[in-house]
């Protein structure tokens, strides 16, 4: 059936619904609102997707990222948005979106949406549920990824800005609604690395990866991932060549001068504050599987950091060998605070996984003049 000006203005003063225009063919399995090609959206495929992110991130993050996969969804709006133009609608990015929410409502993606507050940079909504908020209400979490992701995708594709959604309130949580506030926001590497460090994003957020042609980029930047066995190999030929206390030497160097390298790069992004900085750091580490901070202490006495790592790429690589082995770690973290703080420091590694202790743990001290 074909839709026209008047068609639209009914459903959006709620004087008509979607029925007339939904065509269900069971025979040829298709299913088609206003001549566009969808489907049915059972309840174990949405649950299926929030738990395939959750077993390799967790509850958390698997909402941050459903929330990117729907965005992209969100953007494919820009097809009715352009549809509206040529009828002659010129709707708002708050009316338009609130359309949107209509036409997929009706289809059974939870309760109608409510217009709270219609700014420039500031849309604030709030629906009774989510399709998502009733699927996963054991989550007892706000869990409306999907949304936000829509949210931010209608309106960059209706605005072409960057806008970030919020969920304040949430029926899976028990909240009485779902409401959700929508920013207008300028993109910068400062906010999302931010958002990394408080984890409430993870990095595979930024991961571009593209196997076929032999590309990965994090952050705008090439990376390379790279196998524990090179740490063994790298170490092992340097002892050959130069002996063991000279190698451990040149690979805490060469490992301080990348730590202070790569705290350039976080202040190239904008990003001033030195404990946000090395916490950057240690989170993007981290994250990407070099070691895992369990605790940092500070001993104002003897003005001495301590870290603890529940391991380190090192000591999962050479195993056991009854001494310390962190020396790329050491010269990892040192570099870290060196760039993060402007001091000049020292780190050294006082108990080692790889030595039988429970944990890698190293000292971090200024340097003697």
């Amino acid at each position: 059936m074909k839709i026209g000006r008047e068609d639209f203005e009914a459903l959006i003063k709620g004087e008509k619904t979607i029925a007339p225009y939904i065509e269900l063919d069971c025979l040829a399995g298709s299913y088609s609102v206003f001549g566009v090609r969808t489907a049915g959206n059972p309840n174990y495929l949405i649950r299926a997707i929030y738990e395939m992110y959750e077993a390799n991130l967790n509850k958390k993050l698997a909402i941050k990222a459903v929330r990117k996969l729907f965005r992209s969804v969100g953007q494919g709006s820009v097809g009715l948005n352009n549809l509206l133009k040529k009828l002659g609608m010129d709707l708002t990015p708050s009316e338009f979106l609130v359309l949107v929410f209509r036409l997929q409502h009706q289809q059974g993606w939870g309760a109608p949406f409510e217009l709270v507050e219609a700014g420039e940079k500031r849309i604030v909504l709030r629906t009774k549920h989510t399709f998502e908020s009733e699927v996963l209400k054991d989550w007892n979490m706000p869990v409306c990824g999907i949304h936000q992701g829509w949210i931010e995708g209608v309106l960059k594709a209706v605005t072409g800005k960057t806008w970030f959604c919020l969920e304040k309130t949430c029926h899976a949580k028990g909240d009485e609604y779902c409401e959700f506030v929508c920013d207008q926001v300028e993109p910068s590497w400062k906010f999302k690395a931010e958002a990394v460090v408080k984890g409430e994003s993870a990095i595979t957020e930024f991961i571009e990866h593209k196997p076929l042609e032999g590309k990965i980029q994090l952050i705008d930047e090439p990376v390379v991932m790279m196998p524990r066995f090179i740490f063994t190999s790298m170490t092992t030929s340097l002892k050959k060549t130069m002996g063991e206390a000279p190698a451990s030497g040149v690979n805490y160097r060469a490992y301080m001068d990348m730590g202070k390298e790569n705290v350039e790069h976080y202040k190239k992004m904008g990003i001033t504050n030195p404990r946000t900085l090395s916490d950057m750091a240690f989170t993007f580490y981290s994250q990407m599987g070099w070691f895992n901070v369990i605790k940092e202490e500070w001993d104002e006495g003897t003005k001495t950091k301590m870290i603890t790592l529940s391991h380190t790429v090192e000591s999962e690589s050479f195993g056991s060998t009854g001494k310390n082995v962190c020396f790329c770690t050491a010269g990892l973290l040192a570099g870290i605070i060196e760039g993060s703080f402007g001091i000049r420091v020292q780190a050294k590694e006082i108990k080692c996984k790889s030595k039988g202790d429970e944990h890698c743990v190293f000292t971090i001290t200024n340097k003697p003049s």
